[in-house]
């Protein structure tokens, strides 16, 4: 019987990729796979790694990033620029307080973001402008302190929204209506200032078709007089607008006046302090 022929150099090359890759899949490696991190399927898993940073050069195969439960205290521009495929990106549980603009801009097909649990105080909203495909959105217990009534201006998919555990002191009239399709607002535990400017939430609250889970968490930390009195309970404030008087000594409308002749003006204030 005649012996099997040499393979030459480049079939053994198309060998030994072949055998490469059958291990691989039976070992679990990927190709691409951040060391520390686990890979299968459509889950890069770099979660609970003690990670100072969202890790260099990530796939853009896989449609869900786990980065939860790290040490990450910023996130740049660049960490997810070539992922636009992303669908649910989670990043909670770690030392967040900086991100840059234009950070999730380019990921048009995400449908979850979780941030919850960082230490965000400012936040780069003008990013969700082209996130139309948005669903579930959580930027529960952090330190913001403002939210713009546009901040979710195109989120028309958005169906569940946590920013409860923050610091938020208002929240203007009308920054909801957007949300079309939002069936579950969490926003307990923030230091509502109850003023008049929040009067619209204690009615809106009562009405709205959304699940606002929390209502007797939902108070007032401000004025003294309404601390911890239930935002939906607010009592009906005397919200009239400020007006401003101008006086002057003496009467100008009966005194002629000359040079050097001294003036007084006065301006008076009327208004409830704290109820506009």
């Amino acid at each position: 019987m005649r012996s099997p022929a040499p393979l030459k150099g480049a079939e053994m090359g198309v060998v030994w990729l072949l055998w490469l890759a059958s291990w691989s899949a039976v070992i679990g490696i990927v190709p691409g796979c951040p060391e520390q991190c686990n890979c299968k399927d459509n889950l890069l898993d770099c979660a609970n790694k003690q990670l100072l940073e969202v890790p260099k050069g990530l796939p853009s195969t896989f449609k869900t990033f786990s980065l939860s439960a790290n040490k990450i205290t910023s996130i740049k521009f660049k960490d997810f620029v070539d992922h636009a495929q992303l669908t649910s990106l989670w990043l909670a549980h770690n030392q967040i307080s900086d991100i840059e603009r234009g950070t999730f801009a380019p990921l048009v097909q995400l449908r979850n973001l979780d941030l919850s649990n960082n230490k965000i105080i400012t936040f780069p909203w003008g990013d969700f402008t082209n996130l139309t495909s948005l669903q579930m959105l959580k930027i529960n217990n952090n330190e913001m302190v403002s939210l713009p009534k546009d901040a979710f201006a195109n989120l028309k998919d958005l169906r569940s929204l946590r920013i409860n555990n923050n610091r938020l002191a208002t929240i203007q009239e009308g920054t909801f209506d957007p949300l079309v399709l939002l069936s579950h607002l969490h926003m307990y535990h923030n230091p509502f200032t109850c003023s008049c400017k929040l009067e619209w939430m204690r009615d809106w609250i009562a009405e709205t078709q959304i699940a606002v889970p929390e209502t007797d968490s939902i108070t007032c930390e401000a004025p003294e007089l309404l601390r911890g009195a239930l935002v939906a309970k607010m009592p009906k404030l005397e919200c009239k607008a400020p007006t401003v008087g101008l006086s002057s000594q003496p009467n100008i409308e009966n005194t002629e006046i000359y040079a050097g002749f001294m003036l007084t003006w006065s301006v008076r204030l009327k208004g409830t302090p704290g109820q506009t």
